[in-house]
């Protein structure tokens, strides 16, 4: 969580990053924890974070993960998995013309001790933030204030 020291502000960049961060703590997955927040002329109209669908059961009550158990890495085995992911679940809180143009902040975190993951989404993912017509991602990469990257939708990995 990037915070503030002595009179310095938070950016607005790692105020919606933090806000994401917070939200990944909210993940049911025992893997990484996702969180995504939409931002639109400096307005949150969505977050999200990953986990099974609502009322389904999920890796973290159940204490297992089907991909830890096979050993499998980021990209590897997402059809076993529970999970829907962060950017999906803020995109399906919103219709498209809130989302058109709007931006989407995104922060992992490693659940054994809480570092950050460098946050990028997956394909699908990717092909559903260039459909809803965001405008740029934001990435966390670190700790520090400028740990993140920004990516333009259009450039997002939307095939393999």
């Amino acid at each position: 969580m990037v915070t503030s020291k002595g009179k310095e502000r938070v950016s607005k960049i790692n105020t919606y990053l933090n806000c994401a961060e917070v939200f990944a703590y909210r993940s049911t997955c025992i893997k990484r924890k996702y969180g995504a927040v939409i931002v639109k002329n400096d307005v949150v109209i969505s977050t999200g974070y990953n986990g099974s669908p609502r009322g389904k059961e999920n890796c973290c009550d159940k204490g297992e993960c089907p991909r830890i158990a096979l050993d499998m890495h980021q990209g590897e085995g997402y059809a076993m998995c529970k999970a829907v992911h962060a950017e999906a679940n803020a995109l399906l809180n919103c219709s498209r013309e809130q989302t058109v143009g709007a931006d989407l902040y995104l922060t992992g975190i490693n659940p054994k001790d809480s570092s950050i993951h460098m946050a990028k989404p997956c394909p699908l993912c990717a092909r559903m933030i260039i459909q809803a017509g965001i405008k740029n991602v934001y990435l966390r990469q670190g700790e520090n204030p400028n740990d993140y990257k920004v990516v333009s939708a259009d450039e997002l990995k939307w095939f393999i």
